[in-house]
């Protein structure tokens, strides 16, 4: 975080995913200074990192109903669009 540039009250809003404890808040993205440094509030960093192991653990809940071979094609289409630096070669 920049020396000279002060965190302003971070914005809060909910796009419906919920746990046990209500509504998971989501964020925007971070705030920029001029040299592109993150500047965040410790209190922004605690609150977007619960809300990161709340989403994550409702994520984790889901079932994983995805058609057999998506997982496969997805791998392949990667690395075709990406000759230069393929990724999952030999995953599918």
């Amino acid at each position: 975080m920049s020396t000279d540039a002060k965190p302003e009250p971070f914005e809060v809003h909910y796009d419906g995913l919920r746990d046990e404890q209500g509504l998971i808040p989501a964020f925007g993205p971070v705030r920029l200074d001029d040299q592109g440094h993150i500047i965040m509030s410790r209190e922004e960093q605690r609150a977007r990192a619960e809300a990161a192991v709340r989403m994550l653990k409702v994520i984790e809940q889901r079932p994983d109903d995805d058609p057999p071979g998506t997982e496969e094609e997805f791998m392949r289409n990667y690395d075709e669009n990406h000759p230069h630096r393929p990724q999952f070669q030999g995953y599918y």
